[in-house]
């Protein structure tokens, strides 16, 4: 059995707070991290005996929160979370866009923790889940390297997009 958990760290690492999973792109108000931006952590895992037992992903996502600790995801939200799978996965997808005579779009860069944002979600690990602790530095870095790989690659296929025009 798989599970998965939603965290905000605060932008300068300090707090961690679990929050809810969402439903219908609509977040749970946290008024202790009002009016700050927030890295969106999503944890997902294997179960053993109904606890989390091995770390299999991660992923990040930032944004802002309102005065009241609310954020409900946009229809901008969601497109820029897919603008690279669309522009670079599948580009006939594209509203309006011909893939023989467009240059591809600038790729959306990755979103990727501080390091004080990283402290903070290891010691957390460490804390509330530690049958996750030992591979959590390893998953995290995987997932930055990989990311930042990926960004590389799209960026470097839109620039040959673009020379192929000229």
């Amino acid at each position: 059995m798989t599970g998965c958990r939603f965290l905000f760290i605060s932008s300068n690492g300090d707090m961690i707070i679990k929050i809810s999973q969402p439903k219908n792109h609509k977040y749970k108000s946290v008024p202790q991290l009002a009016n700050q931006n927030v890295l969106e952590v999503i944890l997902f895992y294997k179960n053993k005996d109904r606890k989390p037992h091995q770390l299999l992903t991660i992923e990040f996502e930032r944004f802002r929160l309102d005065s009241n600790g609310n954020y409900e995801e946009t229809e901008v939200d969601r497109k820029r979370a897919f603008h690279n799978f669309f522009a670079f996965g599948m580009p006939s997808l594209l509203e309006g866009v011909e893939v023989d005579d467009k240059p591809l779009p600038i790729p959306v860069a990755p979103i990727v923790p501080t390091d004080s944002e990283k402290r903070s979600l290891y010691s957390y690990i460490n804390e509330k889940l530690p049958n996750l602790a030992a591979a959590a530095p390893y998953v995290v870095e995987s997932k930055i390297k990989a990311s930042r790989e990926k960004y590389e690659e799209f960026k470097t296929m839109a620039k040959k997009s673009k020379n192929r025009l000229k």
